[in-house]
């Protein structure tokens, strides 16, 4: 067993956007093979929700303590929420490791920040010492904006410096985007005053700045150097590359790992003050100081053609999965599409817990734990399906830190909609790409909107169930007697013609049966004895014609049974009588009650034809009980 890495945590909103990136992947280079591993918690939070909305990450923020961290890096700038800044660093409150907050100033953090101003004050001595500029006009940003200010002001003091007077007129606002840069680029070439060169505030505006330059005939550095600000790829990518000012990630990370260092020696740093690092002049061919060599930008046009394709296999296989998921009712079906979709990234390290009560729905696990949905290392499908508690952040993680498993670097992300957490993804890497951080953001928005499709699904298949549980019993309720459960007169002709639309040439034999002294008992022993006395009757008349036939009471003391046999059948009252009284004699509470149950009985048989008259039939069967209730009513009197 090796032995366990140290955990750098890096916690930011969007951190596969190119500035965060560049800084986590040159940490994790530093990192590998001198036992660290990098955890990045991405937070998905959007600066224009409300608060209250944003505050549903916490659950991702409450993870950092679950693993054993060791330090942690707040990525202040991309977090625009005090309230989840002030959560993230409580996160750490008592864990007793160094917590570092970059380029935004957080209480009680060991603040690092790029200082700005000297950087693009740099560039401009360049442009003016090396290349002999004194026309030098600038596009600033957003006009009040702190960054524009901050530059525009190092603009000015570069200019002094070298004494160049500022001339209003060679200064405008591009508002840090392509069109405004633009507009700011043709004005200058309108006002005819072509300068030595233009300087931007970041690299996009002088991409813009080089192509309206071009679009007028003038070469760029040739006729008009260009510089920028922020060092992006597509800065790398333009023709000519852009010289810029960019962060210098390298530094960055040195001194967070010797601050580490100190920690861990006992020397812990002062709060108080925040530690600056200069960004770095990075010398192009749009100022003239390119290197002929460009194997830099071939290896970057490499990184992007794996990147489009890598882009491409993946919009496709998640698509797959999404369809392949459509028709499904519960998240343990989505284990094995998860695993066909993610089978081509083999090196990487997948888990995926989600909340326990979701997996079973509408059959809600009583835990407040996670259970796991995918789990995968090295390309190996593993055991998933187990629960665990919500103190476990991923089940024998340790194992994973372990020198020789391979993995130096983990990214982890909620999954979720806006109106429900469901879980969480982890993914591991042995070092890290901007392709790979932004499809695992990718991958973990694909399985949300998925796992958000199948618990509709579920919920949907769960109600139209309980809809048709529901109709059945309200059909149900509308041919049975509410309180026998025998059919009602509805129910009683309605079966009736079905059995015997079965039946024909055989014989029916229909029974009235009218219940003898219900009203005796009602007066004199209360209606709940009454309807004691009913059901007592319903089970006689239901065990009567349990073989071969079909009953109903018809409402109060009138009841019907229907008798289909292959042979005419002729019962006298009394054996039918004796035959339901011999079933009431058996039940011991019944035979104790005061009171005697019993019934007058009538009898029609027929033969079945293809249309018969059960009305007629029952009305002999009522003439005969009638009959029967005279005769033995007679009979009491003599």
């Amino acid at each position: 067993m090796g032995q366990r890495k140290k955990i750098i945590a890096v916690c930011g909103a969007q951190v596969y956007e190119e500035k965060e990136y560049s800084f986590i992947s040159r940490l994790n280079q530093f990192c590998r093979g001198k036992g660290y591993a990098v955890m990045i918690f991405n937070l998905s939070t959007d600066p224009l929700k409300h608060d209250d909305e944003i505050m549903n990450e916490k659950s991702l923020v409450e993870m950092i303590s679950k693993f054993p961290i060791d330090a942690l890096v707040i990525l202040g700038e991309t977090i625009k929420t005090p309230r989840m800044r002030e959560l993230i660093k409580a996160s750490a409150d008592g864990m007793n490791i160094p917590v570092f907050a970059m380029d935004r100033y957080i209480e009680g953090c060991i603040n690092i920040a790029s200082k700005f101003g000297d950087g693009f004050k740099n560039m401009l001595s360049h442009v003016i010492d090396h290349h002999g500029c004194r026309k030098i006009n600038m596009i600033a940003g957003f006009l009040g904006n702190d960054f524009s200010e901050e530059r525009i002001e190092a603009y000015k003091q570069a200019l002094a410096e070298h004494d160049i007077p500022f001339e209003p007129e060679r200064l405008a606002y591009g508002d840090f985007w392509d069109r405004p840069a633009r507009e700011a680029t043709a004005r200058f070439i309108e006002s005819g005053d072509i300068p030595d060169a233009i300087v931007c505030a970041n690299d996009t505006m002088a991409i813009a700045a080089c192509a309206v330059l071009k679009e007028a005939g003038y070469q760029v550095p040739g006729d008009v150097i260009v510089t920028g600000f922020d060092g992006i790829m597509s800065g790398m990518l333009n023709f000519p590359p852009i010289s810029t000012v960019a962060p210098d990630y390298d530094k960055e990370v040195c001194v967070l790992l010797e601050l580490m260092e100190q920690w861990e020696a006992g020397n812990k740093p002062d709060y108080g003050k925040t530690i600056s690092i200069d960004y770095i002049v990075r010398e192009n061919s749009s100022c003239g100081c390119g290197d002929a060599d460009d194997s830099s930008t071939k290896e970057l046009i490499n990184k992007l053609s794996f990147a489009f394709n890598d882009q491409k296999w993946q919009v496709s296989a998640m698509n797959s999965m999404m369809l392949a998921a459509a028709d499904k009712q519960h998240l343990q079906e989505l284990t094995p599409l998860l695993e066909y979709s993610v089978e081509m990234w083999v090196n990487y390290f997948y888990f995926i817990g989600v909340r326990s009560e979701l997996v079973n729905y509408p059959d809600y696990y009583s835990g407040s734990g996670f259970t796991t949905l995918l789990r995968m290392e090295h390309g190996q499908p593993l055991k998933v399906g187990d629960s665990y508690e919500r103190n476990i952040a991923i089940p024998d993680f340790e194992r994973l830190l372990e020198e020789d498993n391979g993995y130096d670097l983990f990214m982890l992300r909620l999954l979720f909609t806006d109106s429900e957490i469901y879980g969480y993804l982890m993914e591991g890497f042995n070092g890290i790409d901007m392709r790979s951080m932004r499809r695992c953001d990718e991958f973990g928005m694909f399985v949300s909107t998925v796992i958000s499709e199948i618990l509709k699904n579920g919920k949907l298949f769960w109600f139209n169930e309980k809809l048709r549980q529901m109709n059945q019993e309200m059909e149900q309720a509308a041919i049975h007697d509410h309180l026998t459960g025998l059919y009602n007169r509805r129910g009683f002709f309605d079966e009736l013609a079905r059995i015997t639309k079965a039946s024909i040439g055989r014989y029916i034999s229909l029974f009235s049966v009218d219940m003898d002294g219900l009203k005796y008992i009602n007066d004199n022993f209360g209606h709940n004895e009454g309807d004691i006395a009913i059901s007592a009757m319903a089970e006689a008349i239901r065990n009567f014609s349990a073989r071969n036939g079909i009953c109903a009471r018809f409402g109060g003391d009138e009841f019907v049974c229907a008798l289909i046999t292959d042979q005419p059948i002729y019962l006298s009252p009394d054996t039918a009588r004796n035959r339901l009284e011999n079933t009431l004699s058996r039940r011991k509470d019944i035979s104790a009650k005061p009171y005697s149950i019993s019934a007058s009985i009538g009898q029609e048989c027929v033969k079945i034809d293809s249309f018969p008259d059960f009305d007629q039939v029952l009305k002999k069967a009522d003439e005969a009980m009638y009959l029967d209730k005279h005769a033995r009513k007679k009979e009491r009197t003599n």
